[in-house]
């Protein structure tokens, strides 16, 4: 499913994700989202163990806060130059955020979710090393913010460098990636690989969408 914003609520038709009433599965732009998926649920017969969400940027962004405010929904979230989360709450402390400047995040959770059970989901998170639209210090938030989601602060975590990209991955105790960050050299705002037709891609980087899909699909709880 590829929900679209509309012209009338964004200008660049980006979520608004760094609004306080777009941090929350209860109101604004993520009930909205959470409400479409449900309905596809209902509609088609999907495997709900296999329920995935990914976005770039400030798809990226609403992706790691609708992963955060809806564990029971999606298994795996994958993340896109995504800002951490709620690391803002105006226009002013969003451009703060995305260039990576400490000291205008709320405590983090916002408003933890009673009950919330993490045990299944699982991360993978990208950035351009060379990406000046949102700062790559994003990514390591991010992936700190999901470990401590997950209750793997002290997880062992390996780290593989490739001539492209660095990628560093944490394990919990049954030996399962739960997070992984992805590091792409050479590469700025962006998705990494697609086509050069497109906007916002990589064409030389690692085929993101099939590394993703990869890591969504090697999930121990769902038999093959």
């Amino acid at each position: 499913m590829y929900p679209e914003q509309s012209v009338l609520h964004n200008p660049n038709r980006c979520w608004n994700w760094f609004l306080e009433e777009n941090q929350h599965r209860d109101r604004g732009e993520p009930r909205e989202i959470l409400d479409l998926v449900e309905s596809v649920l209902e509609r088609y017969p999907i495997d709900r163990r296999r329920v995935y969400v990914a976005g770039l940027s400030a798809g990226g962004a609403m992706a790691a806060i609708l992963a955060e405010q809806a564990p029971e929904l999606f298994a795996a979230v994958g993340i896109m130059a995504g800002v951490a989360l709620h690391a803002s709450h105006d226009l002013a402390s969003a451009r703060a955020a995305m260039d990576g400047v400490a000291g205008h995040a709320h405590p983090f959770p916002l408003a933890p979710l009673a009950g919330a059970n993490y045990a299944r989901m699982r991360a993978t998170i990208w950035t351009g090393v060379s990406d000046r639209t949102v700062n790559p210090s994003n990514a390591s938030e991010l992936a700190r913010q999901f470990l401590q989601l997950f209750g793997m602060a002290d997880a062992r975590v390996e780290r593989t460098d490739a001539p492209d990209m660095t990628i560093e991955r944490w394990y919990d105790a049954g030996d399962a990636v739960r997070v992984e960050a992805v590091s792409v050299r050479g590469m700025g705002h962006a998705w990494s690989g697609g086509s050069f037709r497109g906007s916002h891609t990589h064409p030389s980087g690692p085929r993101a969408s099939d590394a993703m899909m990869t890591f969504f699909l090697r999930d121990r709880n769902v038999p093959a």
